[in-house]
């Protein structure tokens, strides 16, 4: 019996990051496959943050409360619901899927529009997660009633041998 298929999905609180997560869910049951919810964490995402307040565990919880949140938010209308592993992890968010995409099959992410030409543009995570991924990517675009279709997607595939991320 063949291997389960993975799709890993970045995870955050943020608005594209829910629509690649609701993506991926009906992509991993179209597939068949399970998805694997990828958040992370670092001190850098505390911005404006005194570090004296900020302990490893409550930046985890936080970033654990940010995934179940989102979790909450597409599955609740979803009848069947896909399976799911999660994954909270001290890293960039580019980092940890890369990392991720060694066992997945597709690697899906969201991207923050930034005005009507650099909506155009990928950000730096999935700029990042495309270059350095070992399975195809996909990137949902923001979602501007103006210009975007919900089905819309940018999938990027790389056909040479990932580089570490870190440069080495």
């Amino acid at each position: 019996m063949p291997e389960k298929s993975i799709i890993a999905v970045g995870v955050d609180a943020g608005d594209s990051s829910q629509r690649a997560l609701a993506w991926a869910a009906v992509e991993a049951l179209r597939r068949g496959s399970t998805l694997q919810l990828v958040t992370a964490w670092n001190w850098e995402s505390m911005e404006g943050a005194p570090l004296a307040a900020a302990d490893p565990y409550s930046m985890e919880e936080a970033a654990r409360a940010a995934q179940d949140g989102a979790v909450a938010a597409i599955q609740t209308p979803m009848d069947p619901r896909p399976a799911y592993a999660s994954l909270v992890v001290q890293s960039t968010a580019a980092e940890a899927l890369v990392e991720a995409s060694r066992s997945a099959d597709l690697v899906v992410v969201g991207t923050h529009g930034r005005g009507p030409v650099r909506s155009f543009l990928l950000g730096s995570v999935s700029q990042s997660v495309i270059r350095h991924s070992s399975c195809p990517v996909v990137v949902l675009p923001p979602l501007d009633a103006a210009h975007t279709h919900p089905n819309d997607a940018v999938v990027g595939v790389n056909q040479v041998p990932a580089p570490s991320i870190s440069g080495t």
